[in-house]
């Protein structure tokens, strides 16, 4: 038993305008040296644009860009036997695989350069929704390492059968 109290999970509230916890969650990654107003012009901006450019919803478009991204498995070094082993693990439907995602995106957005973090970012969404991209491909590898490590989960099938279902 921890001599400290567990850490209760903190509630995000949605975002002022489109009223959607996914989007304060990438204006929280997006922020720097602590300036929100900044965060949320370089969000706000982005999917303006990524409405105009696509004439649909930009949160529709955003929600579904984090959906192809999100990956179904998750790789952890664990230490046996005095070698270091990738475990693969499958992750239910949850903040963790979002999170990833959109780290992910924002990765893709800073490997991009000589470009305003606006177009950067409305491009990597964009990509995303289309399953192209920096995000896309981080997916694949990874869903790759899970497959060929899924010999040291505690159940390979479920790996290989949470793998198999993106794939087709």
């Amino acid at each position: 038993m921890p001599r400290r109290p567990l850490k209760k999970k903190r509630t995000l509230l949605p975002d002022p305008i489109y009223n959607n916890i996914s989007i304060h969650m990438l204006i929280n990654r997006v922020l720097k040296s602590g300036k929100k107003s900044v965060a949320f012009r370089i969000v706000y901006n982005a999917l303006k644009e990524i409405g105009d450019n696509l004439g649909k919803n930009p949160v529709d478009i955003f929600e579904k860009a984090l959906e192809n991204a999100s990956p179904l498995v998750e790789v952890k070094p664990r230490r046996r036997a005095g070698a270091v082993q990738l475990v693969p693990n499958v992750l239910r439907a949850g903040h963790r695989s979002r999170a990833v995602a959109l780290r992910w995106i924002l990765e893709g957005c800073n490997k991009r350069s000589g470009q305003p973090m606006i177009n950067k970012l409305k491009t990597e969404i964009i990509d995303a929704y289309k399953k192209t991209g920096y995000a896309m491909r981080k997916k694949e590898e990874l869903h790759k390492l899970a497959v060929n490590n899924a010999m040291y989960a505690r159940k390979p099938q479920t790996i290989i059968n949470a793998v198999s279902q993106v794939a087709s």
